[in-house]
Order: C-alpha cells, then structure tokens, then sequence
C-alpha cells in the first residue's frame, strides 16, 4: 500500500484507538524501509510509493505483541481542561462540555457506520471489530459523561450537593 492509503486504512481501523496523521504516517514508513521491516517497492506515477511488510517486520510485531506490556496511560486534553472547569466562567464551562458532547456524538456516529459495513469474515477482520467496539462503547460512555455533566453545570443549585426530596 502507498503511505496515503496506509493512512486512510489506518483511520478506518484503528482511528478509535490511536492516531496518526500522514505526517506520522510517512517518515514512519521511511525509518521502517531502513530499518528493513517494511521494503518500498519502484516508484509509480507521480512518485507514489508503495510499501511491504518483510518476514522481519511482521516477527518485529510479533515480538511486540508478545513480549511488551502495553502503555495504558491516556493524555487527553479535553479531560485535563475539564478539570479546570472551576477556573472557567459558568458560560465558558458549558460551551466546553458541549463542546465534548457534541465531538463524542460526531465520532460514535461515524464509528456506527463503519461497524454497519464490517462483516467480519477473518481472524485479522474479527480482531479488528473486537478493536471497533472498543472504540464504540468508549465513546458511548464519553456521550452519556458529557450529558451528565451538562445536566450538572446547568443546575446551578448542585444537584450532587443536595439530596433528593
């Protein structure tokens, strides 16, 4: 595959779980030729490049599924400003929860179409749904958190603060 549909399958695939632009995406390609776990193969028409993986780049994988524990840590930046909500105005606050409701909503609508149109057939197609919904429930928790959250911003008595009755 050239770079730009490595790029583009990746979206589809993994886009709900990591990231990674074309301008990741390419210089990883080149360090991975040199490296020899991937080799390019002869320039097609405006110098567009495809690449392979090598016997060696898929024992590379191999190796890291096995022998590397994966790095659970999350950064999220929408997160880390949510926790300074108390240094925003009221207004402010609210138009950034709204923000992350409506970038939620946006994201599990097109991860809803994209799990309409797998039908997994394969262990690497199934491995890749199992991926997919990940992301969706993910994303649907994201959905009901900044629902939650708005419902609390908007109820300037503190609805927490006080119980019911």
């Amino acid at each position: 595959m050239s770079g730009y549909e490595l790029s583009s399958r990746f979206e589809a695939s993994v886009g709900s779980t990591w990231s990674a632009g074309h301008s990741q995406i390419y210089p990883e390609l080149v360090r991975l030729a040199a490296d020899g776990l991937v080799e390019a193969g002869e320039p097609g028409p405006r110098g567009r490049k495809t690449y392979a993986v090598t016997a060696a780049g898929r024992d590379a994988v191999q190796a890291w599924l096995a022998d590397t524990e994966p790095d659970r840590t999350v950064r999220d930046e929408a997160a880390l400003r949510t926790f300074f909500l108390w240094l925003m105005t009221p207004e402010a606050a609210r138009d950034h929860v709204q923000d992350e409701l409506d970038a939620a909503e946006q994201s599990l609508d097109g991860l809803r179409l994209l799990a309409a149109r797998r039908r997994p057939a394969t262990p690497a197609e199934r491995s890749q749904r199992i991926a997919l919904e990940a992301g969706l429930r993910t994303t649907q928790a994201r959905v009901g958190w900044a629902r939650w959250a708005l419902e609390r911003l908007d109820d300037q008595a503190g609805r927490d603060d006080h119980p019911p009755g």
